[in-house]
């Protein structure tokens, strides 16, 4: 059974409580940042939903067949939507296939969940295959679309939808949970600063080295300012790390370094690990330089939801960001 993560207890109460009367609607929108248990918080409510023994508070017993089923994968009325493997999208024909789900009967106690994650991930032949589905409830099931990016649904989704949002957790319980599943050498803050407070995002950054990589890509971004890096090459390097995230690491540098350039050295900046380096380039840029870039990065953000290439793309941005030392 997925765990409950603390800053969602509230949350989880108040749908507990519609679950015992009766008053779930037919389906939940799930949005806030990427990082912060969303699509646990759905696997959660689904298998509360499922079991055939559920304790006094709700939750599955994690003892019954449901349980058991649930935990082996294979339970009958429940249903993952999600791209499919190496692929970026959702097509029509994986939703087609959940309202087919939908018009079976339950097998267990007359209930069916189905999860969409990410559900922006879908095309616009599957957005609108999903709305008949939306459009016609089945008595007895749950759809949940859980989601990081609701601009980039269909109003007439989000519509049929009721809201469940999920904010950042605060600062201090965010960084006692991180703590708790760190070792003690790693900076727990500096890996939520770069996840941009999302708790999960940060132990995900942590298991794939993200400090020490973020540490050693930054210096070659500031060597492209130099001359001692080929943009080429730099971008190489990045590929890895995946456009999005990239593009998240280089806004937020960015962001510092304009903080820098307008307040000095004492402007409070998110990467403070970073501060003597971005206070060195920011000496080397001027204003009007960084926000071109920045204005950059914002587009590239823009775009990267269609089929962007990638490498193309971070070449693109490393080439931009060497010519900025000219700009001074």
């Amino acid at each position: 059974m997925s765990d409950l993560l603390p800053w969602q207890a509230d949350t989880w109460a108040g749908l507990m409580a519609r679950a015992r009367d009766e008053r779930l609607p037919h389906a939940l929108l799930l949005t806030g940042a990427e990082g912060i248990g969303k699509r646990d918080f759905a696997t959660r409510l689904a298998e509360a939903l499922l079991c055939l023994r559920p304790r006094e508070d709700g939750d599955a017993c994690g003892e019954c067949q449901a349980c058991g089923l649930l935990a082996a994968g294979s339970h009958p009325d429940l249903r993952l939507v999600a791209p499919p493997e190496d692929k970026k999208v959702i097509p029509i024909d994986t939703i087609r296939a959940a309202g087919e789900f939908f018009a079976l009967t339950s097998q267990y106690n007359g209930r069916q969940v189905a999860i969409i994650h990410p559900a922006e991930a879908m095309n616009p032949a599957a957005a609108n295959a999903l709305l008949k589905t939306l459009e016609e409830p089945t008595p007895g099931a749950l759809l949940m679309l859980v989601c990081s990016q609701p601009s980039r649904l269909l109003p007439t989704i989000r519509s049929r939808c009721q809201r469940v949002a999920f904010a950042l957790p605060e600062p201090a319980q965010a960084l006692a949970w991180l703590r708790q599943r760190l070792p003690g050498d790693v900076d727990a803050e500096a890996l939520l600063a770069l996840a941009e407070g999302a708790p999960l995002a940060a132990l995900r950054l942590n298991e794939e080295g993200g400090l020490a990589a973020r540490q050693s890509l930054s210096r070659q971004w500031a060597g492209l300012l130099e001359g001692r890096e080929d943009p080429l090459a730099v971008a190489a390097q990045w590929k890895p790390w995946g456009l999005t995230r990239s593009l998240q690491w280089l806004n937020s540098w960015v962001t510092d370094l304009i903080r820098l350039k307008s307040a000095g050295p004492d402007a409070a900046i998110s990467n403070k690990d970073l501060g003597a380096q971005l206070q060195n380039i920011a000496q080397r840029l001027d204003l009007r330089a960084l926000y071109a870039f920045l204005d950059q990065l914002t587009e590239y953000g823009r775009l990267a939801a269609n089929n962007l290439n990638e490498q193309l793309a971070l070449e693109d941005l490393m080439i931009a960001w060497r010519r900025s030392a000219a700009r001074r």
